[in-house]
């Protein structure tokens, strides 16, 4: 008999108990289940607006870098990563003029070379929330819809280049994806650091399930409290190339709902309802032996256990994750860490009308100070 790895074993008797008692987050979320006729909705993953439009641009000490430095080489990503797309390894953008034991304290010049991004991002910004607001209008969106601006830090990787020297890199025609995955020690530096020196205090912590499901028109997403798949509006990807991390800005929202049929629902239901914690497999949560598909041509796609801690303050949010995933379509588990900055003032002001540009400046300028301490804590990594 040939070995099944822990992750891929069901129980052949549907009717045997879980290993572990139900959690009250299993509980509830087959309480969301059994609601589903008033809270589900349909998505199709990642979802762009008609007018979604996204840039990439590199920083480095000496500010934003019209070209690609001759000191900067793409290697291959220095993880434990082995995707790949037509046999190309994923790769990094990395600094060889940059080295850790050369860091000193930050200057002042280099803070205000960094904020020169404002000036390069504000337009967009404006543009960006133009449009969505438009949709509105339009009845695209839900009027009620609501926007949300964050910054993410991670990793931008590319696809389909080989490793090398990058001076004639193009950088409109780039494969690349932002990989929200950050190393447990610039988690360490966050908590320690960056969350009391701006005084952050903690305004809770929650877990949810969320098991995405393939079906007829797409991928369905259902959490504890299930939702559509937000629409991007807007991504400014920067490659911070005198940094372990880089940071993406991206402007996203809540798309117009469309009704499940009774039958559907059914179908669905049932699908989730056979779901058994086991704290033992990626994702938390196994489907005894036939029950992870279901009539109506429903499938268990991808199966993710979260743990978040959020943070606060007036005019910030702050969310610190840790995922337990497992893709069942592709037989891939991973474990991850991320950092989300939301900036809620910002948000909201942006959303207001005829607002001025040199109001914008001086809210991005904000923000970028406080996105820089954060990328600051990666100073003692080596990815």
């Amino acid at each position: 008999m040939s070995y099944v790895p822990p992750h891929k074993r069901n129980s052949k008797d549907p009717v045997q108990p879980s290993p572990f008692p139900d959690s009250p987050l299993l509980t509830k979320f087959r309480r969301n289940i059994d609601d589903l006729k008033s809270t589900y909705f349909q998505g199709n993953g990642i979802v762009y607006s008609g007018k979604y439009f996204t840039k990439w641009f590199l920083v480095s000490s000496n500010g934003i870098e019209d070209e690609v430095p001759p000191s900067v080489n793409l290697v291959p990503l220095s993880s434990d990563s082995s995707d790949c797309i037509n046999g190309l390894k994923a790769l990094e953008l990395m600094n060889n003029h940059f080295h850790k034991d050369m860091i000193t304290e930050e200057s002042e010049e280099e803070i205000t070379r960094w904020l020169l991004v404002a000036e390069k991002v504000a337009d967009d910004l404006v543009f960006a929330y133009d449009q969505a607001n438009k949709r509105k209008e339009d009845h695209e969106i839900s009027d009620n819809a609501k926007l949300r601006l964050v910054a993410r830090f991670g990793k931008i990787v590319f696809y389909g280049r080989k490793a090398g020297l990058v001076v004639d890199y193009s950088l409109k025609n780039s494969r690349r994806i932002f990989s929200t995955d950050v190393p447990t020690s610039f988690i360490q530096n966050i908590k320690s650091k960056a969350i009391p020196s701006h005084e952050f205090c903690i305004d809770g912590e929650k877990q949810k399930y969320i098991v995405k499901i393939n079906g007829p028109n797409g991928i369905i997403n259902c959490k504890c409290t299930a939702e559509l798949h937000p629409v991007r509006h807007l991504t400014i990807d920067v490659s911070c190339i005198d940094k372990n991390l880089d940071m993406r800005l991206m402007l996203a929202g809540k798309r117009k709902i469309k009704t499940l049929t009774e039958k559907e629902i059914s179908n669905i239901q049932g699908l989730l309802g056979s779901a058994v914690v086991d704290l033992n497999v990626k994702g938390r949560l196994r489907w005894p032996l036939g029950k992870t598909s279901s009539e109506g041509g429903y499938k268990i796609f991808e199966v993710c256990h979260a743990r978040v801690t959020i943070y606060k303050k007036h005019t910030l949010g702050l969310k610190v994750r840790e995922t337990n995933r497992f893709n069942e379509r592709y037989a891939t588990a991973e474990m991850e860490k991320g950092v989300t900055l939301i900036l809620k003032e910002m948000n909201t002001k942006l959303q207001e009308q005829n607002i001025e540009r040199v109001c914008v400046l001086e809210m991005l300028r904000d923000a970028l100070g406080t996105i820089w301490d954060f990328l600051c804590c990666d100073a003692n990594l080596m990815q």
